[in-house]
């Protein structure tokens, strides 16, 4: 036989196997995909320990009857884990008691997870133990009988709560707008405001109280930076209503933004020996609830005008 015949057959014996595995890989590719195709205004999320209710309203989304403003990085991760659903391979049936223990699709081991667009229901999934990876768990998926081995995290996505749901925000405003500041160091009996008017080159600064006194010249870019470090105010966590909190109050402020007045006081919390960290809670006119914040965000309240100046 010549070798160029030779050379031939082998690579046509090649071609032929590699034909075979690729067939063969296609007939034992068991991978499901659930795409949804309108965006939910809804979701209800049962887990073993409570249940959150999101909706939405205009652009914003709440939680529950007291209106919680949700996270919306939170609920992007919830409708992009429903949005596009992986299922790797069908493992059992939800019609077999056996197999919903062995998967634990259970009352009080599962998580529950409706998705609605006004009364029309979206997607349903119910979500059982993680697998081997923690990236894949077991669910059965829009009201079917069928258990699949889903991939993607989805139930370390939904094994969430209410306080993990809310938003972190207490305000969010345009620095730009903010034109004056007004505090109060409880403590020392202090109080002392900054004000400016215009914009660009052409603003116009203005100072007054406790430590404003003849010849005080204040830095521009310092005062600047501390105006507008009050637009942005975030909590580590918020109180549960009806907490009960004994605190005394440390700063007082007025933040004067867009032509209206905005209310945030500082408490400091007692100490159980010498030794804890201080503890501080706020309350903000702008929201109902009181919240965590850190020593760092009360100091930067209480900059002087010492630290202002020039």
């Amino acid at each position: 036989m010549k070798t160029r015949k030779l050379v031939l057959i082998i690579a046509d014996v090649l071609l032929l196997a590699v034909c075979i595995i690729q067939l063969a890989l296609g007939a034992r590719d068991t991978t499901k995909y659930f795409t949804l195709k309108e965006n939910p205004d809804a979701l209800e999320i049962i887990t073993p320990e409570e249940k959150i209710s999101l909706y939405k309203e205009g652009e914003d989304w709440f939680i529950g009857d007291k209106k919680y403003p949700a996270s919306i990085s939170m609920v992007d991760s919830y409708l992009d884990a429903l949005a596009s659903i992986r299922a790797l391979d069908k493992v059992g049936s939800s019609s077999n008691a056996n197999e919903v223990e062995k998967y634990e699709l259970s009352d009080g081991k599962k998580i529950s997870v409706t998705a609605k667009l006004g009364d029309k229901v979206l997607r349903t999934i119910e979500l059982g133990k993680t697998a081997v990876s923690s990236s894949q768990c077991y669910a059965t998926v829009d009201g079917g009988k069928d258990i699949y081995l889903l991939s993607g995290g989805i139930r370390d996505t939904f094994d969430t709560s209410v306080a993990a749901a809310r938003t972190t925000i207490v305000l969010n405003l345009d620095a730009a707008d903010i034109s004056k500041a007004s505090v109060t160091d409880c403590l020392a009996e202090k109080t002392w405001a900054v004000s400016r008017m215009g914009s660009g080159e052409d603003v116009a600064w203005n100072v007054s109280g406790d430590g404003a006194e003849d010849g005080f010249e204040i830095d521009e870019g310092k005062a600047a930076a501390w105006l507008n470090s009050f637009a942005s105010l975030t909590t580590r966590d918020w109180y549960l209503e009806g907490t009960v909190l004994e605190g005394t109050k440390v700063v007082s402020a007025k933040i004067t933004c867009a032509y209206r007045d905005i209310q945030v006081e500082f408490y400091s919390l007692p100490k159980e020996n010498e030794n804890d960290l201080q503890q501080y809670y706020g309350i903000c006119s702008e929201t109902p609830y009181r919240f965590k914040v850190n020593e760092s965000t009360v100091k930067q309240y209480l900059k002087t005008l010492d630290e202002l100046a020039k």
